[in-house]
Formats: structure tokens, sequence, C-alpha cells
């Protein structure tokens, strides 16, 4: 393929191909004087909360806000007909018109960064690349992107997003199966970072689209959706589109998304891809060697979405040939703590990336190595790591 060849190829699966002059003309509109600009997302959002407020009137392209508070209803608010007029039928507006919404000022943790940069697992696997693409968006602070030094910092990283960055998860791709239309999550592109809340509605939504183990989103998201006859443009969906198990969007969804997969791997040559497993899933375990020497011990840890077990190898502290004394082990559980101790000295003490539920630990001993299962207060959460800290 050409390459704009390859890019009608993505355009026509609705994939989002966006220039910067696109988004110029959008946040001159949306940023402009109040009274010749369409109502903010962070508007429509407050005027959900307000009895009276809303306009069930009002034009435009309806989409879909997923609160990731569950006592919070899901609701239908609108893209602005002004806005769709100005910038459509072109593309999918929503990423713009939503991205302040996630710029709520809140840090980013540095030790979870660090460990993401490593993996070069973040937005993508391409941190610089995202880095560039923030400060594009936001020349004011271009200086970031063009000092190398500070592409890998987790306060450059909070700078570039700090107008807010949006990620787009496809749920269900345009094909000619569905009508050419696709479904979209939008979220914070760095919520993990921010450790924003689990949205458990989100991941249940994406479960059902046929994402095993169900992908995690952090903090508020929105669902959108999208056709890509003729040009890629935005369409209405309504909460009821996602409440409704039976509808026919998402019943033929995991099939879609597998046919997709398969067309991609044919196209670029990849075989057997499909989505990255999370951290100690899929019955793969997560080795983890002493941070304290000849003090502590190593240890291996496995998760689902129900619990997390922890293989912590005692072996050491007692010699080859010798048996653990059953006796000696204490393990004391909290919230977010477990500590092991072996003869009254520590030998692994984790402070947990979420929380347990006490009541639903257990230890068992199997051949010198303790076995620990914690049982997670929120069930359906896959953790991102282990450890809260680094």
């Amino acid at each position: 393929m050409t390459p704009n060849e390859r890019e009608q190829w993505l355009r026509d699966r609705g994939v989002q191909i966006e220039t910067s002059n696109d988004r110029r003309k959008a946040e001159s509109l949306l940023y402009g004087a109040a009274d010749g600009r369409p109502p903010s997302i962070v508007e429509q959002v407050q005027r959900l909360s307000c009895k009276g407020c809303i306009n069930d009137n009002d034009e435009g392209i309806k989409f879909v806000y997923i609160p990731h508070d569950t006592s919070l209803p899901m609701s239908t608010i609108n893209l602005p007909k002004r806005l769709v007029d100005a910038l459509g039928p072109s593309g999918d507006i929503i990423p713009t018109y939503v991205r302040s919404f996630f710029a709520d000022g809140k840090s980013i943790d540095e030790a979870l960064f660090k460990e993401q940069a490593a993996k070069q697992n973040l937005i993508g696997g391409d941190i610089n690349k995202f880095a560039s693409e923030c400060n594009e968006n936001n020349e004011e602070k271009s200086s970031i992107a063009n000092h190398p030094s500070a592409k890998l910092t987790s306060a450059a990283l909070t700078s570039a997003s700090s107008g807010g960055s949006v990620e787009t998860f496809p749920l269900v791709r345009p094909s000619s199966t569905n009508h050419n239309q696709g479904v979209y999550i939008y979220l914070d592109e760095v919520g993990l970072l921010k450790h924003l809340p689990n949205n458990k509605r989100a991941s249940t939504l994406a479960q059902q689209c046929g994402y095993h183990p169900a992908p995690n989103f952090y903090g508020d998201v929105f669902v959108g959706r999208v056709s890509s006859n003729n040009v890629l443009h935005n369409i209405d969906i309504e909460k009821e589109d996602i409440i409704d198990t039976t509808k026919e969007w998402i019943v033929r969804a995991p099939h879609e998304n597998v046919a997709w997969q398969q067309t991609i791997n044919e196209v670029t040559g990849r075989k057997g891809e499909s989505q990255p497993n999370h951290a100690g899933t899929e019955g793969v375990g997560v080795q983890v060697e002493s941070k304290d020497g000849e003090k502590g011990c190593s240890y291996l840890w496995i998760q689902n979405e129900e619990e997390v077990e922890i293989t912590v190898y005692l072996s050491k502290k007692v010699g080859e040939g010798n048996k653990v004394n059953k006796t000696k082990i204490k393990a004391a559980f909290q919230p977010q703590k477990i500590l092991i101790k072996y003869d009254n000295v520590t030998v692994l003490e984790l402070k947990l990336y979420s929380k347990i539920d006490v009541d639903g630990c257990t230890w068992t001993l199997e051949n010198n190595n303790l076995v620990v299962t914690g049982e997670k207060s929120t069930e359906g959460e896959i953790w991102p790591r282990l450890e809260l800290g680094g």
C-alpha cells in the first residue's frame, strides 16, 4: 500500500487521523468568547446534578457519560450542533470536545510513571510520542517536547497533559457487518498514573464486547458512536444502547473484534496478536526478587478478578534440606498492606496497589513456600501492579 492508500484504508475502518489545523479550528470554537461558543463538556456534566438544568431538546449528536461512581446514573449528553456544523461531518469530534473534562489538575504518581515508562507500555507504548503530541496540542508548552531530558519525567508529562489528554478505546470498529458503525470509549489518557478510581461499568461493557480479561478504565469515561459511510463522522448513541445488552452492536462485537484483529495481522504481517495481558494474569506469575537482601524473601504473584495470590519463598530462611517451621510464621493483613514474619524477622512487607478484604485473606505452607491469598475488595478489578509504590 502507498501511504495515501494506507491512510484511506484506516479511515474507512474508523481510525481517526487528525491534523494540527483540525485541532486549532476546534479549540478556537470551544474556547472562544463565552457568548459565542457551545456549552463545554464540563458545563454539561455539571448540569446533570441540577434538576431543571438539562434541556432534553438540545440539538446535536448524542453520546453517553459513565461516571466511575456506580451510585451515579449513566447519562445521555450532546455533542453541540454548533460544533458539529463547524467541524463536521468529518472525523470523530468527541475527543476534542471532551479533552477539557480530563484537565483536573491531579498529579501523576512518580513511581508508577517510572514503571510504566520502563515497560514502554503507556499510551500505545511510546511515552516520548505522547509528550510530543500533547505539546503539539498546546504550543505554549512546546519547549517540553524539545527537551530530551524532560520527556521522561512525571513532571513533564503532568505539564504536557495539563490541558487534558484523551485516549480512544475501540469497543467495536466500523465494518461492513455492522453498517460501518463503530463504538468507542473516551477516557483520561493518564488516568492510571493519576490513581483515578476504577470504572467498573466501563470494564464490564468492554468485557461484553469480547475483551478478556476486561481492560481497566480509570475515572469517568464517555462512549460515542461513529459511522464511516462516505466520511468518518459522529452519530447518536444513547444510554439505553449501552444498558440493553441485547442490542445488536453489543451481541456482534466479540466476533467483529476478532475478525478485525485478524485483518490487521494480515495487513501488517503480525501473527497471533491480541489484546495484551495484564500483569499477573492469564496464569503467568510475576517474579519479584527480594529488596532487602538476605533479610527478605523473593516471591511470585498472580491475580484474577477476585483475588491476588503471593508465593513467598521461605526455603532460604531455613537452609537447604531443612523444613520451614509453621509455628514461626506470622502473617498480618491490613486493607492495603501485607506483613510476613518468620522467626520474628520481617521477610516481606507489601504496600498494595489497591485494597483487600482482610477477612478474606488466608495463608498455607506448601513445600517450604508460604502461599498467601488476598481477596480483593473491589471484585472485577485487575491491578496493573502489586505494590502501590516503586
